[in-house]
């Protein structure tokens, strides 16, 4: 596999990750136990400043979600695509 497909494949992952992340809460009336999951992109909108629209909002944390977990499977990818 490439590192161009692995880092793809990555960012895909990380963008199902991040899309289930951001709507489990509102299937749970905006409760959830994988709310420390999303801690990432919180962060980020908060560090970003006030943000008054909520599509805004969303879209960051969930970029940011997105980056963050991808990287997360790219490291995944990498170390299988060694060990083979």
């Amino acid at each position: 596999m490439s590192a161009r497909l692995t880092i793809a494949v990555a960012m895909a992952i990380g963008a199902l990750i991040s899309t289930i992340f951001l709507v489990v809460p509102s299937l749970r009336d905006g409760t959830s136990k994988w709310a420390s999951w999303e801690l990432p992109g919180m962060i980020a909108v908060f560090l970003a400043g006030p943000i008054y629209d909520d599509i805004l909002y969303s879209a960051l944390a969930w970029a940011v979600n997105v980056v963050v977990y991808g990287l997360v499977a790219f490291g995944v990818l990498s170390i299988f695509r060694i060990s083979n």
